[in-house]
């Protein structure tokens, strides 16, 4: 029973150190290696809007200051909710509480607090349609600042997935086109490297004032466009 054992270990190391050789041989020991990038953009149009509202109150205490601010908070979901937008999708963004220095004749700031701050902000997350409304709602409610708005795409995967898909449709025709320059072909794709994909959302960052709406019927909000973005680094074997 030995010897067939060993002649089977013998073979099997044989094997094994023929195998890299063998591999080496696939490869056309003639072929070009070449590196190309692709790279798509396109623009679609945003279907969601992600509006950042916040209310500012101020009291001598901070109670005092706590209690404003929700009082008008609790208003703004209210109305926002009789809107048809649920709770899930007003979010608390931001919330902090800052004193309010007393100053000198001289603009320095004293040690000796007058009273509180607070900013409390919510994200509302709704259509394109139904931004200015949301707005207009909000601003009505008692929202003092309108802190920023971005249009995006609901489901996102799918547009990233074909902008990805057209990257590397872009690089392997370039590889295609230098190979045909070089009278030869593309045999194979030995790397590819995704660079990212990108969503360009269209945001307005500005604040707006409930003061500086008063006198607007309603506030019109113009989505744009949104721009995916997608590259890819593909080497190719030519021969």
């Amino acid at each position: 029973m030995k010897k067939p054992v060993k002649i089977l270990v013998l073979m099997l190391l044989i094997i094994t150190a023929a195998l890299p050789a063998a591999l080496a041989a696939e490869k056309n020991p003639n072929g070009t290696v070449v590196q190309v990038s692709g790279n798509y953009q396109m623009e679609i149009a945003p279907d969601t809007a992600y509006i950042n509202l916040g209310t500012v109150t101020e009291a001598e205490t901070v109670a005092a200051a706590q209690a404003k601010n929700a009082d008008i908070s609790t208003k703004i979901r209210s109305q926002l909710e009789n809107l048809g937008i649920k709770s899930d999708y007003i979010k608390t963004a931001h919330y902090v509480v800052n004193p309010i220095y007393k100053y000198d004749d001289s603009g320095r700031r004293l040690p000796s607090i007058k009273g509180y701050q607070i900013t409390n902000s919510i994200t509302v997350t709704t259509s394109v349609e139904k931004a200015g409304e949301v707005v207009d709602t909000a601003l009505n409610a008692g929202a003092n600042q309108v802190n920023s708005i971005r249009f995006s795409k609901n489901d996102e995967t799918d547009v990233k997935n074909a902008a990805l898909a057209q990257a590397v449709r872009d690089a392997l025709s370039k590889a295609d086109a230098i190979a045909a320059a070089l009278d030869k072909r593309v045999i194979r794709v030995t790397t590819v490297n995704e660079n990212g994909v990108h969503l360009q959302s269209p945001e307005t960052g500005s604040r707006l004032y409930a003061k500086a709406m008063a006198d607007t019927a309603s506030t019109p909000i113009s989505a744009g466009l949104i721009q995916i973005s997608a590259n890819v680094q593909i080497a190719v074997e030519l021969e």
